[in-house]
């Protein structure tokens, strides 16, 4: 599994970042994303280890779904 932190997402005033349980990896990409966006979003770390093992991470999930077919 590739575990990164670069699969994070990006909303209109936060930061949605993957956390793996490596408190030393996950805080440094905190810091890393909160220097990068500043004051003007919150960079919020979110457990992802589930997800990971899912087959995708934070901005995967938030992907559009197809509408249900009316036909």
């Amino acid at each position: 599994m590739a575990g990164s932190y670069v699969n994070f997402y990006i909303a209109n005033k936060a930061v949605i970042v993957p956390q793996f349980g490596c408190v030393q990896a996950d805080t440094k990409a905190l810091t890393v994303l909160r220097n990068i966006f500043g004051p003007e979003r919150i960079v919020l770390g979110v457990p992802s280890k589930e997800v990971l093992i899912g087959g995708g991470n934070i901005h995967c999930i938030t992907q559009q779904l197809p509408a249900k077919n009316s036909g």
